[in-house]
């Protein structure tokens, strides 16, 4: 209540001479926001001399928040300019301090960015596959660890003891403390993939019940993007229990193929047929060489029963799907060039005709 009092006290005081100064400060703090594009600019070009394009240098880390502590210095001489009682100013002190460490802050959240920055030339330069997921992951940790940090040194320009602090959340630590347990194992987790490396961002994994494509590892999570585009995420504690395929990492692609054909069917067409669909597929140049196999497998109660399988180094998902859909066309074409159907299943009825055979 004192402060709001103090606020009104000192506008109500406001004379002809504190108006003056009020123009000076406001013309000073917009004479800053109109330079801060070009002073930033310079001290960025600086040390980028060999940049010479002016987006790549608006894009740099630092340009924003240079630009925002030109304001903020606009804004704090301006105050001085106006020379508000001591209260005030040690409020607007604080508010300086605060906003300073936010600026900073947020330069270096900037810095860590895979967008630009170290991390940026870390993934370039010693990681020549170009994947994304270590640079994504050590930027998030980091990132905390500077939201952490800024939070410690607010909480320090409000004369907070960070130590004391934590010393009496007494019997509460130790309730954050069991409720942190899943964040820890998530975390740990999430090293584990970090160091392991079970699968990388653009990877086509299968975990469980859920299959798709990695979109994101982060140290808490995993987040899968389905056949049907719906993402799916996935607690990291969950890949210690459940075992990993990652597609991606297949050289070869096998595909698997029973089809059954009528019980009419003689020797000579079963071989003929069979003849014909290995050569069909020892010709395919999308059909890993001399990997095609074409059997004549069973003979069943409803059909005779041909197993066919091959090998192919279209491993991605899309690029599989098609490849069996041609195999799928060519091998029909064969049946229906030699007038085969495929049987289905079925049994046959014979009619015993009583009559006849007791005139016979």
């Amino acid at each position: 209540m004192e402060q709001i009092n103090s606020f009104v006290k000192f506008f109500q005081e406001i004379t002809q001479n504190k108006l003056v100064d009020w123009a000076i400060a406001l013309i000073t703090f917009i004479i800053f926001v109109l330079l801060s594009p070009l002073l930033s600019y310079i001290i960025v070009r600086m040390f980028k001399f060999k940049e010479k394009d002016k987006k790549k240098i608006k894009n740099n880390a630092f340009y924003k928040p240079l630009k925002a502590l030109f304001i903020t210095i606009g804004a704090y001489i301006g105050v001085l300019i106006i020379n508000p009682e001591q209260q005030i100013m040690i409020r607007c002190q604080q508010i300086l301090k605060i906003t300073l460490i936010c600026i900073l802050a947020k330069a270096l959240i900037n810095l860590v960015d895979p967008k630009y920055g170290v991390v940026k030339k870390l993934r370039n330069n010693d990681m020549p596959d170009g994947n994304k997921t270590i640079a994504s992951f050590t930027s998030k940790i980091l990132k905390y660890v500077i939201y952490i940090g800024a939070g410690l040194l607010i909480l320090a320009v409000f004369g907070i003891n960070p130590s004391s602090l934590v010393a009496g959340l007494g019997v509460g630590s130790a309730v954050v403390a069991l409720a942190a347990q899943d964040f820890v194992k998530n975390l740990i987790s999430g090293f584990s993939i970090m160091s392991d490396k079970p699968f990388l961002v653009g990877d086509w994994i299968s975990v469980g019940t859920n299959e798709g494509e990695v979109v994101e590892i982060s140290f808490r999570c995993t987040k899968v993007r389905t056949s049907d585009n719906t993402v799916v995420t996935m607690q990291n504690s969950i890949f210690n229990t459940e075992n990993i395929v990652n597609w991606s990492r297949m050289t070869q692609r096998r595909y698997l193929l029973d089809i059954k054909l009528p019980l009419e069917i003689n020797s000579d067409k079963i071989e003929k047929i069979v003849n014909r669909i290995k050569f069909v597929l020892d010709n395919d140049e999308d059909v890993v060489k001399e990997s095609a196999q074409v059997h004549f497998n069973t003979i069943q109660t409803d059909g005779i029963n041909l197993n066919i399988y091959m090998y192919t180094e279209l491993v991605g998902y899309a690029d599989y799907l098609k490849f069996r859909e041609k195999i799928n066309e060519k091998i029909l074409k064969v049946l229906e060039s030699e007038q085969v159907s495929i049987a289905y299943p079925g049994q046959s009825v014979y009619v015993h005709q009583q009559e006849k055979e007791e005139n016979s």
